[in-house]
């Protein structure tokens, strides 16, 4: 048996075509950004996004198979021409028998490696590739990054065809080194509603960067419905069954068409312009605008009406909200303005820990290790006074959410009558978790857990029931978590999340992720102990065990106020 370590096989062209292919996308994402859809507020048809040529025309070319290559040449060979989806994989499948090639199925799920670590392995005709993974894109196009460094062996077997060898047997999906991944693929946010409409809700997918071939891709994982863990806690405005009637979408002019199947002749006027600002959205970066047409029949379709037209990514103030010097309200410079009917209410209990909904009518406060539910114009409510609880959350649909550090299973939300409500849960593993957040839109709820001396972050979908009472949450999405021992999470977007960790003695980190998306970790301020989301030019602040509240600057931290008692968590303004 012969062993090779594969972390030189690239040649030097190679790596140059990756690199102007980096680039490339680099620059028309830059390009893309400029022109946008509005991270914030109400959701509005933006201007004319400018048509872009596809990025992988540009530069990036893999070999096909040389004449009498080897068998480990043609190994090599596919794996480095499945880095490239052009024309349906069409170099990769050279590589491949006849029949391997009509049955070999790419778009099954797409390993993601750190491209250092591969080694290559033969036994006669077989050979075994050993990986160490850094993600997984499952076959809908979910990133999800690995919880374990422990390698992935994919095995292959070739043989002769033709005189040639070429590859019969190999499994589906493709593998790819991380910096070639994020040169070839890139992140194509879709769009679903909340259940009441109020909200659009992002769902994150990962497509080849062709922008010949995303439209479609995307137009099909919109139809196809949300990722496994938001089932249940978004709603899609297509009619059940509603596929492409044509096996594309196409573009003229900017345009994309999508021709849609006889059930989506089902929706009435209302769910028809829904469905047209759904796909608006998901199509957002790729196409100036877009034509639905149901079995070849163009639909006029009006713009949704002011009252029925959904937020997406509600922003935060800009000023921070904080407990201070026994006052409560928004900070500006030293002066803390009341917020009128609440302010006094929160003061009054001393809060550790502050909640608000986007309306600044309700609050969830800590408050002697007891939860309590304030509203305006009414005493302030004890609604759980369970042992050792962690800071509450609140949502817009009016429900406060408590848990114990020590029972996670045991997550309970309250309304203004104080009874309390089990919310089912699906982390059975967890012994403690540390700290939850709700999202801005009500859908999704992220968490750090403990089990035993191991960390994780998760996310979940929110399943509601009536007057939106939270009943049960999905099964976890395991999300990366960064270095040190995580103390708060808290969002910062539609589709961000934050986690504070100390790493020792007093320093901190931070770790920023993208649902469904890649982390970056730096620095935090010293002392650190909760994060908040925030408005403005911070994503986020922190408040550090001395009372003071710090937000990042350049490289470093600002001080924003000192003698904070708390910092209150914003749910966006409507």
């Amino acid at each position: 048996m012969s062993k090779s370590t594969l972390s030189g096989w690239r040649t030097r062209g190679r790596a140059a075509r990756i690199l102007t292919a980096g680039l490339a996308v680099l620059m028309l994402s830059t390009l893309a950004a400029c022109a946008s859809i509005p991270q914030a507020g109400p959701v509005r048809r933006g201007a004319p996004i400018a048509q872009v040529t596809d990025p992988l025309d540009l530069d990036f070319n893999p070999s096909p198979p040389e004449p009498g290559a080897s068998p480990q040449r043609i190994v090599q060979g596919f794996i480095d021409a499945a880095s490239s989806p052009k024309n349906g994989f069409q170099i990769a499948r050279e590589y491949l028998t006849s029949t391997m090639s009509a049955s070999w199925n790419p778009d099954e799920s797409v390993t993601v490696d750190d491209g250092r670590s591969r080694t290559l392995e033969n036994d006669g005709t077989q050979w075994t590739l050993d990986v160490a993974p850094v993600a997984n894109v499952d076959s809908v196009g979910a990133y999800h990054p690995v919880a374990t460094s422990a390698p992935v062996t994919l095995e292959y077997q070739v043989r002769k065809e033709g005189g040639e060898w070429r590859i019969a047997v190999a499994p589906n999906g493709v593998v790819i080194d991380d910096p070639t991944f994020r040169a070839v693929y890139s992140q194509q946010t879709i769009y679903f509603y909340s259940p009441d409409s109020r909200y659009v809700v992002p769902d994150a997918r990962w497509f080849p960067a062709r922008v010949a071939t995303a439209a479609t891709r995307a137009t099909k994982a919109v139809l196809a419905g949300p990722s496994k863990w938001l089932a249940g806690a978004v709603i899609s405005a297509f009619p059940q069954g509603t596929e492409l009637s044509v096996p594309a979408v196409t573009a003229v002019g900017g345009e994309a068409r999508v021709d849609l199947s006889a059930e989506a002749g089902r929706a009435d006027s209302l769910t028809l312009q829904r469905m047209q600002l759904q796909l608006e959205l998901s199509l957002g970066t790729l196409a100036q605008s877009v034509q639905l047409s149901i079995e070849g029949s163009v639909q006029q379709i009006s713009p949704l009406s002011a009252a029925n037209t959904p937020t997406q990514d509600p922003p935060v103030d800009s000023h921070p909200i904080v407990y201070r010097s026994g006052s409560f309200g928004l900070l500006s410079g030293t002066t803390v303005t009341d917020i009128s009917g609440l302010s006094d209410r929160i003061v009054a209990l001393q809060p550790s820990a502050v909640a608000l909904d986007a309306s600044r009518d309700q609050a969830a406060v800590l408050s002697q290790q007891s939860a309590y539910f304030v509203r305006k114009g009414a005493d302030a409510l004890k609604v759980d006074s369970r042992a050792g609880l962690i800071a509450p959350a609140i949502d817009n649909n009016g429900w406060l959410w408590s848990v114990p550090s020590a029972t996670p299973g045991a997550l309970q939300v309250y309304g203004q009558d104080g009874a309390a409500h089990a919310v089912k849960t699906e982390w059975p593993g967890a012994t403690r978790i540390v700290s939850f957040a709700v999202s801005r839109d009500g859908t999704r709820l992220v968490a750090v857990l403990q089990s035993g001396s191991v960390y994780s972050l998760v996310t979940v979908g929110i399943t509601r029931g009536e007057n939106g009472l939270p009943t049960a949450l999905s099964e976890p999405l395991e999300l990366a978590i960064g270095p040190g021992t995580p103390q708060s999470v808290a969002w910062t977007g539609e589709l961000g999340v934050v986690v504070l960790s100390t790493t020792g003695a007093d320093g901190t980190s931070i770790s920023e992720q993208t649902i469904g998306g890649q982390l970056t970790s730096t620095a935090g301020p010293a002392g650190g102990v909760t994060i908040v989301g925030a408005g403005g030019l911070s994503r986020y602040l922190v408040l550090t065990s001395g009372g003071s509240l710090q937000a990042p600057t350049g490289t470093g931290w600002q001080a924003q106020a000192d003698k904070v008692g708390a910092v209150a968590v914003q749910l966006g303004q409507p």
